[in-house]
């Protein structure tokens, strides 16, 4: 269910099959979006990597050297800043004090219980956090043991964005972002945890098999292994995690479409792919949709 966001950290898909279906893998990672002369470009990020998995595919060059504006999901320098960091470490525990214990069932706790013990932890470390504060918790565990230790996309593209003086914007205010990511497992923590802990051993294989398809662009193995799973077992969270966000950025995405400057849009890979997928929003509503080679 949730093995797209733990193989690749929480990547996060947008509307209408299309008219005339195009081919469904790329050459890359990035398209090309068009409205007559208008363009922009939309990027699938990986938000960490393996050092085996750089450099980056070249295209990503390419397009950046061609864009006057970087668009990421939110501002990623504000999520240094201290005050930032303090509504992180707020937002990852139960604000009335409670226990994890007390949202899950004593079988579930007891999985979690013999997952951190195996894995060196004090299961007390889990007991104030919520859901989502386990779940990242563990998932850093596994993207270290599987050696994801390099940034991904998204911030190397952001830094180099503040180097050369280009504007960056973000998509959603950071109190939106955290609280999209806060809200994993809310509805159902017990369900939440057990699928999570159902899928958490993701082996080497898994992620090369990711990563491939994230460098071709291949739209049916992203989707498949992204968001499918997701959207069929645990939808509560494709809702919030996926079609909201995909919804209030498509709005912002098309009004760039109209603008003088070229714009570089770049978001989990997750959002891209599938039936409610941003790239099938663009063909639904007629834009010119290109893999680039």
């Amino acid at each position: 269910m949730l093995k797209g966001y733990l193989r690749v950290l929480l990547q996060c898909a947008v509307t209408l099959l299309l008219f005339c279906a195009p081919p469904l893998w790329a050459q890359s990672p990035v398209w090309r979006i068009a409205d007559g002369s208008s363009v922009l470009y939309l990027g699938a990020t990986v938000h960490m990597l393996r050092p085996g998995d750089l450099p980056l595919p070249g295209v990503f060059d390419e397009v950046y050297a061609q864009s006057d504006v970087l668009l990421f999901e939110a501002d990623l320098g504000a999520l240094a800043q201290p005050d930032v960091q303090g509504l992180i470490a707020q937002g990852m525990v139960y604000a009335d004090g409670g226990s994890l214990s007390e949202h899950v069932s004593e079988s579930t706790w007891q999985r979690l219980e013999r997952y951190a013990v195996s894995h060196g932890l004090a299961p007390q470390m889990l007991q104030p956090l919520r859901p989502s504060g386990v779940f990242l918790t563990l998932l850093g565990i596994e993207m270290m043991r599987l050696g994801a230790t390099e940034e991904g996309v998204d911030m190397r593209l952001y830094r180099q964005a503040l180097d050369d003086g280009k504007p960056v914007i973000g998509l959603e205010t950071i109190e939106q972002h955290l609280e999209y990511l806060f809200s994993m497992g809310e509805e159902d923590p017990d369900l939440f945890m057990t699928q999570v802990l159902d899928e958490l051993e993701v082996d080497s294989a898994m992620l090369d098999t990711l990563i491939d398809a994230w460098r071709r662009g291949d739209e049916a193995v992203l989707y498949d292994e992204l968001v499918l799973q997701l959207k069929l077992e645990y939808e509560p969270l494709y809702r919030t995690l996926v079609l909201e966000r995909n919804r209030l950025w498509w709005s912002q995405i098309e009004a760039l479409l109209h603008s003088p400057q070229t714009e570089l849009v770049l978001v989990g890979a997750a959002h891209l792919v599938g039936p409610d997928g941003l790239l099938s929003r663009a063909r639904g509503l007629g834009f010119t949709v290109e893999a680039m080679q």
